[in-house]
């Protein structure tokens, strides 16, 4: 199943609306998961301790995720997943769109294998 952990640049009030509209989702701001421990931490961290809990991270973060990915794919490493978020796609302070586009790719989405997925997530049906 697809769980979610939004990185420290995503408002933790994104996760809490994305579980009212999908119920029986998961999502997790790192903020708040695991009193917010990972806040901060190097990117390589995050993504190897979401990877030990199976969450997919959303990010907006490509200009260091991407490059990381790159070389963990030459190395052999294994992650849970990205998914991507582009600011031309869905403004950062665009909620609502934000969550409808991760709960349109939940729904489509959540029982596939993320094992090493990348996404860009695109605007939602209106």
């Amino acid at each position: 199943m697809l769980r979610l952990l939004l990185d420290e640049h995503l408002s933790p009030r994104i996760a809490k609306q994305f579980l009212v509209k999908c119920p029986g989702g998961n999502m997790a701001s790192v903020l708040e998961w695991q009193d917010g421990r990972l806040s901060g931490v190097p990117d390589d961290l995050l993504l190897t301790e979401a990877h030990q809990h199976k969450l997919t991270l959303v990010t907006y973060d490509q200009a260091t995720i991407v490059p990381l990915l790159k070389s963990w794919a030459e190395q052999g490493i294994s992650h849970s997943g990205v998914i991507f978020i582009d600011d031309q796609t869905i403004r950062q302070n665009d909620f609502g769109g934000i969550i409808r586009a991760l709960a349109q790719l939940w729904e489509t989405g959540r029982r596939e294998n993320w094992l090493s997925r990348v996404v860009y997530l695109t605007r939602p049906a209106e």
